[in-house]
C-alpha cells in the first residue's frame, strides 16, 4: 500500500493523546502515517472520512482495523473499555491532573487480582491509561513515579507490549525481564489472584463420576453444553440416566421418543429407542415422570431444536426403566405450565423443573463462587453458632430455643417462675437462648485474631412478613476485615458482587438465557451492565437530598425526610432511575442503624453502607465497627440492651481494640440479582415463612 493510502493522523508528535493513538494502531496491525502539527485535537483521516478526538479514534480503530481483542472479546468486555476510556479522559486528561492519587488507589484495587484492565488481553484500555501514566512519570510526577504494587506490575507489563515499545520506548520502571507479549496472547492471573477458570463441558470426563451402579453414565449437560452441542461425540456409545419429561410413540408403536432431563443442564436429550433394544417393551407403560437408564449411540438429529440424540438399535443397547409412576394422572407436574405458588405445595417434586433446577445450579454455583472469592483474597472460613443469647441487631424478633415445655409432665401447664417471669436458670442452657439472626458478633472475635475471615451460614428471624421478598429462615454471608474502615468495606462489597456475577455467568450463561427467556427479559444485560463499571457511591444525606428534589417527579408513597429508613422504593429510585447501576449509600443517621456501628464524628451518623441494586434494592448492608469501648457502652445503653450480654464482645474493645469492618449478604437477594426471580421463596429449597413449615 502506498503512504497516500495510509491512515494519516494529524496531530502532535509529542502528545500523549498521539502516543495513545500510535500505540493501539500499531497493536491493531495498521500503519499510520502522522502529519506532525500543533492542533490540539487529533483527527484521523482516512479515504474521505475523518475522525476527531482521542477516544473516538481508539474506538474507530478497535472497530474498524482489528480482527482480535483489542476492543474486548465480548459486548460485556467492550463496555468495560468504553467505561475505562471516558475514565481516563475523566481522571487523567490534564498534564497535572489534580486526582491522580485517588485515580491510582482506584487503578490499585481493580489490579489487585488482574493482568490487564480488561479480559485477559492488552486492549484500548490499557493503552490508554497506561501512556497517560507513562507520560506522568517522565514529567517527574511523584504519585506517578512511585506506584504501588499491582498498578506498577500492570504498567510494566503494557509497556513490555511490542506496540509500547515501539511507540513509546522501554518505560523506566517497567518489570523487570518483562516477554514483549503479543496482543493476542492471552495472560496469566498472578499467583493468589480470583480469575476462575472452569472447565468446559468438553474437558469433564466423559463418564461421570460414581456411576459405577449403571455401568457408568455420562451426564446429559457434557453432551449439549459443549462447544458444538455434542456434535463432535457422533459415534459415540453412551449411557444416560435421568427422568422423562415427554414420551411419544412413532411407526404404530415400533419406536419410542422421549426427551429426559438429569438435571445437569436446562436442555432435555432425545432418546429414540427401536423396538428391537433390549428392554423396549418396559417402555409401553413410561410416563411423564418415570426414571430411566438409556444405552445407545450419539447420532445427528434429524429434528429441530437439538443437535445430536440418543439412538437406541443396536445388539448392544438396552433401555432399563429404574422406576414408573404408579398412577400418571395423578403425577402433579404435566406438561403444561405451573405457576410458582403451586409449585411451593410440592417441593420435594418442584426440583424437576426446568425454574427451580436453574435456581438450584445458581445457587450452588454462587455458593462456589462465595468461598473461592474470599480464599483467593486470605480470608478464613469460620463457623458461627446458630444458637445465641445475643441480639445481633436490637431487633428481638427471634425465635426462641427452649425445652421446657417439652419437658412439661403430663397436665402440668405452669413454666418454672421466679420475680414473675419465666426462671430460664431452669432451662436447658441456664439462660433464655435463640436462633441467630446473624453470625457477625461471634465471628468479629474471630476476626479480632485471624484478620480477615467471613462466615456463610443459616440465619432465622421471627418477623410476621409475607411479602416476597422476606423468609423465616435465609443464608447470610458475613466477612469482617481487621485494620480496615467503611471505604475498604465498601470496595470489598463491590468486588465480592461482582465476582459472584462473573463466576455465574462464565460458568452458568445457559441458566441465565432460561432466566432472561422465561423470567425477566434483558437479564443478562444487566449482569452485564454491573460489571461494566464501578458502583455508585454517595451518602444518605446526599441520596435524601436527592429524592427531595425528585420526590414530586416519583411521587413516592412514604414522604422523603432526612432520618428515615429509606424503603424499597426510594432504594430502587436511586439505583435504577438516578444512577441506573448499583449505587452504595453510606454514613446513615445512627437512629435507624444498630448498636454495633461506628459513630461518626457528627455524633448523628454511622460509617454504615448499603449496597442497593437495580430491580432488587438493598443487597448488601455492612458498616465499620464500633471500636472504641465507652461509646459502645453507650450506643448498647441507647437500644435498651444490656451491657453484660456482651461481656465478650466488649472484651474485645478492651483488649487490643482495632478498627475493622465487615457486611452482611442474603444470599437469597443475591440469587434473586442473579436470576431475576421475583419471591424469594422460590431461591432457595424448602422456604420457612409464617404458616409454612412443610418438607
Amino acid at each position: 500500500m502506498s503512504r497516500a493510502a495510509l491512515p494519516r493522523l494529524v496531530s502532535n508528535a509529542k502528545d500523549v493523546c498521539t502516543q495513545k493513538i500510535r500505540v493501539a494502531a500499531k497493536a491493531a496491525g495498521v500503519e499510520l502515517t502522522l502529519d506532525s502539527g500543533s492542533q490540539a485535537i487529533p483527527e484521523l483521516h482516512r479515504g474521505g472520512q475523518v475522525v476527531k478526538y482521542t477516544n473516538a479514534i481508539l474506538r474507530y480503530i478497535g472497530r474498524c482495523y482489528e480482527d482480535g481483542d483489542l476492543y474486548g472479546s465480548s459486548f460485556m468486555e467492550s463496555a468495560q473499555v468504553d467505561q475505562w476510556l471516558d475514565w481516563a479522559e475523566g481522571e487523567l486528561a490534564h498534564q497535572e491532573p489534580p486526582r491522580l492519587e485517588q485515580a491510582i488507589e482506584t487503578l490499585e484495587r481493580h489490579m489487585a487480582d488482574k493482568v490487564y484492565l480488561v479480559g485477559q488481553r492488552f486492549t484500548l484500555a490499557d493503552a490508554s491509561v497506561s501512556c497517560s501514566l507513562h507520560a506522568f512519570q517522565q514529567q517527574g510526577i511523584p504519585a506517578a513515579k512511585n506506584l504501588p504494587t499491582a498498578t506498577a506490575r500492570w504498567l510494566g507489563t503494557c509497556s513490555a507490549q511490542e506496540a509500547f515499545v515501539a511507540v513509546v520506548g522501554a518505560a523506566k520502571g517497567a518489570a523487570k525481564g518483562a516477554a514483549k507479549a503479543a496482543p493476542s496472547a492471552p495472560a496469566v492471573a498472578p499467583a493468589g489472584g480470583v480469575v476462575a477458570v472452569a472447565p468446559t463441558a468438553a474437558e469433564k470426563p466423559l463418564v461421570a463420576s460414581y456411576s459405577k451402579a449403571v455401568g457408568g453414565r455420562t451426564h446429559i449437560g457434557r453432551i449439549l453444553l459443549s462447544a458444538d452441542s455434542g456434535v463432535s461425540l457422533v459415534g459415540q456409545k453412551v449411557s444416560v440416566c435421568g427422568w422423562v419429561r415427554t414420551k411419544r410413540e412413532g411407526a404404530k408403536g415400533a419406536i419410542a421418543f422421549m426427551q429426559i432431563n438429569d438435571g445437569s443442564c436446562v436442555a432435555d436429550i432425545q432418546i429414540v429407542a427401536d423396538q428391537s433394544v433390549k428392554g423396549f417393551a418396559s417402555l409401553k407403560e413410561v410416563s411423564t415422570g418415570a426414571s430411566v437408564r438409556c444405552t445407545g449411540e450419539l447420532v445427528k438429529s434429524q429434528g429441530k431444536g437439538q443437535a445430536v440424540e440418543l439412538l437406541c438399535k443396536e445388539s448392544d443397547h438396552d433401555v432399563q426403566v429404574f422406576g414408573g409412576v404408579e398412577d400418571p394422572n395423578s403425577y402433579p407436574l404435566s406438561k403444561k405450565a405451573h405457576s410458582n405458588e403451586f409449585l411451593r405445595g410440592i417441593a420435594h417434586l418442584r426440583p424437576r423443573t426446568n425454574f427451580i433446577a436453574s435456581v438450584a445450579r445458581v445457587r450452588s454455583a454462587l455458593a462456589c463462587a462465595t468461598h473461592e472469592f474470599f480464599r483467593s483474597k486470605g480470608f478464613l472460613y469460620v463457623h458461627t453458632p446458630l444458637i445465641t443469647a445475643a441480639d445481633c441487631e436490637g431487633a428481638g424478633e427471634m425465635f426462641q430455643v427452649t425445652t421446657m415445655i417439652q419437658d412439661l409432665k403430663a397436665g402440668q401447664s405452669n413454666l418454672p417462675m421466679a420475680g414473675g417471669k419465666v426462671d430460664y436458670t431452669k432451662d436447658f442452657f441456664g439462660k433464655s437462648a435463640f436462633l441467630t439472626v446473624s453470625g457477625q458478633l461471634s465471628v468479629e472475635n474471630y476476626c479480632c485474631s485471624l484478620s480477615s475471615v467471613y462466615t456463610f451460614g443459616p440465619t432465622f428471624r421471627a418477623e410476621n412478613s409475607h411479602t416476597s421478598r422476606h423468609l423465616a429462615e435465609f443464608w447470610m454471608i458475613e466477612p469482617e476485615i481487621a485494620f480496615a474502615d467503611i471505604h475498604d468495606d465498601m470496595d470489598c462489597a463491590e468486588d465480592y458482587l461482582k465476582y459472584c456475577v462473573k463466576y455465574v455467568c462464565d460458568h452458568h450463561m445457559e441458566d441465565l438465557r432460561f432466566f432472561d427467556e422465561k423470567v425477566e427479559p434483558g437479564l443478562v444485560k444487566r449482569l452485564e451492565n454491573l460489571l461494566a463499571e464501578p458502583f455508585a457511591r454517595i451518602t444518605y444525606t446526599e441520596g435524601i437530598d436527592i429524592l427531595l428534589k425528585e420526590s414530586k417527579k416519583a411521587k413516592f408513597q412514604v414522604p422523603v425526610e432526612w432520618g428515615m429508613d429509606m424503603n424499597s422504593e426510594h432504594e430502587r429510585y436511586l439505583a435504577e432511575k438516578v444512577f441506573k447501576k448499583p449505587t452504595i449509600v453510606y454514613n446513615y443517621p445512627k437512629d435507624i442503624k444498630a448498636f454495633y456501628m461506628r459513630l461518626n464524628p457528627d455524633e448523628k451518623t454511622v460509617a454504615a453502607m448499603d449496597c442497593l441494586c437495580p430491580n432488587i434494592g438493598e443487597v448488601i448492608g455492612g458498616s465499620q465497627r464500633e471500636e472504641r469501648l465507652d461509646v459502645l457502652d453507650r450506643r448498647i445503653t441507647e437500644m435498651g440492651l444490656e451491657p453484660s450480654d456482651y461481656w465478650w464482645y466488649r472484651d474485645l474493645r478492651k483488649y487490643g481494640t482495632v478498627p475493622h469492618a465487615g457486611f452482611g449478604l442474603g444470599f437469597e437477594r443475591l440469587i434473586m440479582l442473579c436470576t431475576g426471580v421475583e419471591n424469594i421463596r422460590d431461591t432457595i429449597p424448602y422456604p420457612r415463612y409464617p404458616g409454612h413449615a412443610e418438607f
